[in-house]
């Protein structure tokens, strides 16, 4: 390079190139297993909060109040005197990450006196092919929820 020039060679710029290019490589897994597992929690808090809240609006209401959990949502339904079922809220699940009721009922029933039918619980698998356990959505009787991790690390 004659002396009045600055500047960067083609090979220093491709060393540089391939530096950066392995850092990404290693870095890409641990981005994807951190999405995964946000996406992961997010879903088990979203089904809590919509046990929490299906627990007010039957308190508030004095009438049942159903949450239906199902691949994409949880939704909260209220039946009145008249047989007719109005939907109160619906919650946005994420669909990639498996969710397994305890039992099989994938509705819980929040009852007007502050009980509940049946206490259940959800597990919320940590990977999108639901072979881990995650975290535990549960209701008791009495309505209280709880949200506690499985033992894993997602």
């Amino acid at each position: 390079m004659p002396p009045n020039q600055s500047g960067f060679t083609l090979i220093e710029l491709i060393v540089v190139t391939i530096i950066i290019g392995a850092i990404a490589a290693i870095a890409a897994p641990n981005v994807s297993s951190t999405l995964e597992s946000q996406r992961n929690k997010n879903t088990a808090q979203t089904i809590a909060t919509a046990m929490k809240e299906a627990r007010a609006e039957s308190m508030i209401r004095r009438q049942d109040v159903t949450l239906t959990l199902n691949a994409t949502n949880a939704i909260l339904t209220v039946t009145g005197n008249n047989n007719k079922t109005t939907t109160l809220k619906n919650f946005n699940i994420s669909s990639t990450t498996p969710i397994t009721p305890s039992g099989g009922a994938a509705s819980i029933v929040f009852l007007a006196n502050r009980r509940v039918n049946p206490a259940s619980s959800f597990t919320v698998a940590c990977d999108s092919q639901g072979t881990r356990a995650g975290r535990v959505v549960a209701v008791d009787v009495n309505g209280n929820v709880s949200l506690r991790s499985e033992g894993s690390q997602c």
